[in-house]
């Protein structure tokens, strides 16, 4: 009976192996003329690949924003996979400088032919789609088992069970002349033609300077500029607004007037042995909004740098402090020597940069990372003058030892030392409690509003900062987006700088899975200062009736660990609506704009929708009754596919257009647990909001809706049906299998760009609705 079942079997196998249909020859129109990768091909991978194929997300970790990267080809392995041992890091431009180390590391070519064959795995994919153009079921690059093919039977089994997933991946096919002209360029060996460091002489005069103070032999210099590096190795640094050239700061084995060779390290407060040079290496890869994080350098900001660090007295000598990732991993220890106020005031001076870094940081995307924010809250932040970790020189220094960060046990954390720092909560007690004393004896009535920091200038709008998470990533804009959310957040000094070295110079993406916990949990706790700050501005007898309604359900209370001050405030209240009334008092401070649209006054009346629009005040008012709590199906049904964001082109008749983001914030009962998040959310609590412009860099959904057609369009958001309505909606809804699909991303590409030049980079399309509909 054995011997029949493993004849069957055997049978079976030999068949199916047999029955796969072999690749065909691909097929296609050579162009003759010399192709140029960079004024040819570039652009089509630019517009129709890089909005997939660009960060640790993209897919096989394959991307196509430079050359390199499509040299260095795809990979099996996934970044995001649970593992025991940290993984060796595969940074694009950091950990391997050539074609042969990438393939010593595992990564395989789409370009170079295959074996027997005259044609690649990249031509094979766009052939596919060419073959089969229809984008049929459901795609989600991110979480679909792309199998990553590498050679040519893994090719022809993967088209053999998915004929409808060529390249572009659930997208239409790239129009017939870029496709000719892509698989030229690719039959023809895909040649490089960029020309590197294309930069201005006004660009090379301004980093002449800044590498001159960076590598300054002062010790104060040296302290500094490592200060400065350790918060700007993400930035994308402009130094000329017009030329659209980014640089990034980087430790060299090269001076100055050389060529820049990066130090590869893990993270940027590792030791280096050689001797290195901070330099300004231009960015090659194109860029894409997610990672954008931009900082200006001018003779100002020079100015700025020799005001707050070398012309400021320090209060110790200065010395070069230790490399020992147990104290250099948390920065209020290895730079106590310089100022406080001086450290405090840079972060604040670029402060919507600094806290982008906590948001577009080194994950790209992370679920189990953002599940330990609300989807809105507002993030405000203590006035240097009030700000006693400043003031009072021995506070901050008796209490680092309270103040310590899990990333300092490194990328590959023991389970010991998990559960030991997982349960390490006394010292995190212990720090609150003598702050709430010091806070009590230097104002014992209490903070006032004066102690909310106003910002740096009013056209600025930064001294409140407006959190959006999209699910799995998430947003910061200047000024108070939004209604009134439900937590807000004061940030002193330490949890600021705490924050930044915890989420960005410390956590480490191929860090093990002990690691990534421990910065989970970790921010659980700093979450909650940043709310406990903020409730030492309400009456104290309401304090922890706040919190616990932020906290919903006996295992979220029972895990967060909350401990209110007994400290008097200094505001009068009038009213028992205390976080309503500090709102208020705290945007007319701060000369702060409440949102025209979202914000909803006491005297707010619901507007009903018109037949007709003339006006942009009209549609705007029929959007701000659309941000008012409902149960519509529609924004249940938008959750339902873990997407919150839209983007509308609203045609006028006059020829203008309007474009405005549809923002869904989730209600959670609770942000304190790590899983299940579906069992804490209460849709029938969500709102909108509409914000004129561009929110988040992960479009869901593009929508585009004519002046004529708004009273149907605000019908349907208002009380869609899905049983009655799922064709009128694809009205006005791109679906990702419309044949003008990219006609819309180009349109909103451009839009983007005309709106905010300095800001823009590509959108991603890896979280676009997965659903293809082909009407």
């Amino acid at each position: 009976m054995k011997i029949k079942h493993i004849l069957f079997f055997l049978i079976t196998f030999l068949f199916t192996a047999c029955s796969i249909k072999p690749l065909e020859p691909v097929q296609f129109e050579t162009v003759n003329k010399e192709i140029s990768f960079i004024k040819d091909i570039k652009p089509i991978l630019d517009n129709r690949c890089v909005s997939c194929h660009s960060c640790y997300n993209s897919p096989c970790q394959l991307k196509l924003s430079s050359f390199e990267g499509i040299e260095r080809g795809g990979s099996k392995a996934d970044i995001y996979a649970n593992r025991l041992r940290a993984d060796n890091p595969t940074r694009l431009f950091i950990d391997a400088t050539s074609e042969k180390e990438w393939r010593e590391k595992g990564f395989f070519s789409v370009v170079d032919f295959l074996e027997d064959s005259n044609e690649s795995i990249m031509m094979q994919y766009l052939f596919q789609k060419q073959t089969n153009p229809l984008n049929i079921g459901e795609y989600s690059p991110e979480t679909d088992k792309l199998s990553c093919v590498k050679n040519k039977d893994e090719l022809a089994k993967y088209f053999d069970e998915n004929p409808h997933k060529g390249m572009p991946y659930g997208f239409p096919a790239l129009k017939k002349e870029e496709y000719n002209l892509l698989m030229t360029w690719l039959k023809q060996g895909a040649i490089d033609d960029t020309k590197k460091d294309e930069i201005t002489n006004f660009e090379k005069k301004q980093i002449k300077k800044f590498e001159e103070f960076l590598n300054n032999k002062n010790i104060k210099h040296q302290v500094t500029s490592r200060y400065i590096y350790e918060h700007l190795f993400l930035a994308h640094i402009s130094f000329d607004e017009k030329s659209g050239n980014f640089f990034e700061l980087i430790r060299s084995t090269t001076p100055t007037n050389q060529e820049p060779k990066i130090i590869a390290t893990r993270f940027p407060y590792d030791k280096v042995e050689e001797p290195f040079y901070y330099r300004f290496k231009k960015i090659e890869s194109t860029i894409v909004h997610k990672t954008h994080m931009v900082y200006k350098l001018d003779d100002k900001k020079l100015e700025r740098y020799n005001e707050l660090f070398i012309k400021a007295i320090w209060d110790q000598k200065p010395y070069l402090p230790p490399y020992d990732s147990k104290i250099s991993a948390n920065a209020l220890r290895t730079f106590e020597q310089i100022p406080a106020s001086s450290r405090y005031q840079f972060l604040l001076d670029d402060i919507h940069y600094i806290i982008m870094t906590f948001i577009r940081g080194p994950v790209c995307k992370g679920q189990i990372a953002l599940n330990v924010i609300q989807d809105h809250f507002w993030v405000m932040f203590m006035d240097p003058k009030y700000d006693l970790s400043l003031q009072d020189k021995y506070f901050l220094h008796n209490n680092i030892p309270n103040l310590s960060i899990p990333n300092e046990y490194g990328e590959d954390p023991s389970l010991y030392k998990t559960f030991k720092a997982l349960d390490n909560y006394e010292l995190a007690k212990k720090y609150h409690k003598n702050r709430g004393s010091i806070y009590n004896q230097h104002y014992p009535n209490g903070l006032n509003i004066d102690a909310i920091w106003k910002g740096n200038k009013k056209e600025q709008n930064d001294s409140i900062l407006t959190i959006y998470r999209h699910f799995d990533s998430a947003s910061v804009h200047k000024g108070a987006l939004g209604d009134i959310p439900k937590t807000l957040w004061v940030i002193d000094f330490p949890l600021l700088e705490r924050i930044y070295y915890s989420l960005v110079a410390g956590f480490d993406i191929f860090g093990n899975t002990a690691h990534q916990l421990l910065v989970r949990t970790h921010m659980d706790r700093l979450r909650i200062e940043g709310e406990s700050n903020f409730l030492e501005f309400l009456p104290k007898d309401s304090r922890i009736n706040y919190f616990n309604s932020w906290y919903i359900g006996w295992l979220a209370q029972y895990l967060t660990v909350y401990t209110p001050s007994n400290n008097n405030v200094n505001i009068k209240y009038e009213t028992k609506d205390f976080k309503k009334e500090f709102v208020n008092k705290v945007l007319n401070y701060t000369n702060n704009k409440r949102d025209s649209i979202n914000f909803i006054e006491d005297d707010y009346k619901r507007s009903e929708i018109k037949e007709f629009y003339n006006t942009k005040q009209e549609i705007e008012e029929s959007f701000k009754t659309l941000t008012l709590p409902n149960s519509s199906e529609l924004i249940k049904h938008f959750n339902g596919e873990k997407s919150n964001v839209a983007f509308i082109k609203i045609e006028l008749n006059s020829g203008q257009n309007l474009v405005y983001s549809m923002v869904v914030n989730r209600w959670h009962n609770n942000v304190a647990l790590l899983f299940d998040e579906k069992s804490r959310l209460d849709p029938t609590k969500d709102r909108i909001n509409f914000v004129e412009g561009f929110i988040g860099s992960y479009p869901n959904l593009f929508m585009v809706v004519k002046q004529n057609d708004l009273d149907e369009f605000f019908n349907l958001l208002q009380n869609y049906n899905s049983s009655e309505d799922d064709k009128k909606i694809l009205k006005y809804a791109i679906n990702r299998a419309n044949p003008n699909f990219w006609e819309v991303f180009d349109w909103f590409d451009k839009e983007f760009k005309k709106y905010d030049f300095l800001e823009y980079g590509l959108f991603d399309l890896n979280r676009y609705l997965s659903q293809a509909i082909n009407e």
